[in-house]
């Protein structure tokens, strides 16, 4: 399994010294509302960098719905490919899904039609990273971040009905440990999975926080077959601003020892 981290433009070199095997960055930073003028000096930085970004997430703003009464599919569509193709220019293979706020349906609005409305943008978003060699990955994300899809075994059927090959799951530590999700959940999943989030660990180098299981979550990735990426993600808020090359350091140290060998 190959460990990366999750972290901006300007700590692309702290990545590399620290010895990560990639970075996942934010989609925003591939400027997809922008022209291709403004876009050119940040593939530039990406494509010179010392550490490939192979993942990005924050697919969509939270200002362009896929659920509720004021969806506008071709303003999605448009993003959705300025996005796509750009993240392969820089060498990506791995868009997240998540985007809790452009896929949370407003107050009232029936989940049931919020799900179909969200299965259509799947496909979408699938059939568009189908032109630039990329895979789509879907996020479960806690109740916090959005009011509906908080688990992976949701997930795997979102995966199954919409039945497209660039339309796959992710499975997060943070995420499905705040939802009390069990681990055999992971296992359930399968070859659905295409891509793992980690929480950042409580260690010294980042300060006091939640003891999350990962030995128990790599077990689980191990027993679906799972073998490729994981990123950690700083959803807990522990690096603030400690994104410097030992405490990378440190935390990829920590993360390794869960692998299973």
């Amino acid at each position: 399994m190959r460990i990366g981290i999750c972290t901006g433009l300007d700590k692309l070199e702290a990545a590399y010294e620290a010895g990560y095997a990639y970075v996942e960055s934010g989609v925003a930073t591939l400027l997809p509302d922008q022209d291709e003028a403004a876009f050119a000096p940040v593939r530039k930085q990406f494509l010179a960098a010392p550490i490939r970004v192979e993942a990005f997430n924050g697919f969509l703003p939270p200002t362009l719905k896929v659920t509720g009464p004021e969806v506008d599919l071709d303003a999605v569509a448009r993003y959705m490919d300025a996005a796509l193709r750009r993240a392969s220019e820089v060498g990506a293979k791995i868009v997240v899904f998540g985007s809790g706020g452009a896929r949370c349906a407003p107050e009232g609005f029936p989940i049931d039609q919020a799900w179909a409305q969200f299965d259509v943008a799947g496909r979408l978003a699938a059939e568009t990273a189908e032109r630039y060699d990329v895979t789509i990955a879907l996020e479960p994300l806690l109740k916090r971040a959005c009011n509906f899809f908080n688990r992976v075994e949701e997930g795997a059927a979102m995966v199954d009905r919409v039945n497209h090959p660039r339309l796959r799951l992710l499975t997060d530590l943070y995420h499905i440990s705040a939802e009390e999700e069990p681990f055999e959940n992971i296992t359930k999943a399968g070859k659905r999975l295409v891509h793992t989030h980690l929480a950042t660990p409580a260690i010294p180098e980042t300060g006091e926080g939640i003891a999350y299981d990962f030995a128990g979550f790599f077990c689980a990735l191990h027993a679906a077959g799972y073998d490729a990426r994981t990123s950690v993600e700083d959803n807990p808020g522990l690096l603030g601003g400690k994104h410097n090359v030992e405490v990378y350091r440190a935390v990829r140290e920590y993360v390794e020892q869960f692998l299973v060998k």
